[in-house]
């Protein structure tokens, strides 16, 4: 009986060790594919934020004087311009070495004082540029 009892218990112990392999399996497989996913995802978002390389020319005291200056080597997308303490939410994609007056961004004619910020919300992040001379 001794003998008997032990194969049972034998089989009992592989047959548990064997009907856990296939959900483990899946746990740790969906487990690692999100995780590189997510991974790439932010490398991607990383590279994208370093290649945007944004100026703002500032020729006089109106946005028809001030350009914006994509110099960088991808595709920006600016989404919000703040000028004076005034949001303007826009949606303005420019190319790579494009020269856009700030007018056109924000469809508006503004007079913008000396020394005051102007804030771009670009691919999700802000710059911020001092509109008056250095």
């Amino acid at each position: 009986m001794k003998a008997i009892s032990s194969i049972f218990s034998t089989l009992i112990v592989v047959m548990i060790t064997l009907s856990l392999i296939v959900p483990l399996y899946l746990f740790f497989t969906q487990t690692y594919t999100n995780s590189s996913i997510q991974a790439n995802s932010a490398y991607d978002n990383y590279l994208t934020n370093v290649n945007v390389k944004v100026s703002l020319i500032y020729l006089g005291n109106s946005v028809n004087e001030t350009f914006v200056y994509n110099y960088g080597s991808v595709p920006i997308t600016i989404e919000k311009v703040i000028i004076n303490n005034i949001s303007y939410n826009v949606k303005y994609e420019m190319l790579p070495d494009s020269l856009v007056p700030l007018s056109s961004i924000i469809n508006n004619n503004i007079f913008i004082e000396g020394n005051s910020v102007i804030i771009l919300q670009i691919n999700g992040n802000y710059y911020y540029f001092n509109s008056g001379p250095d």
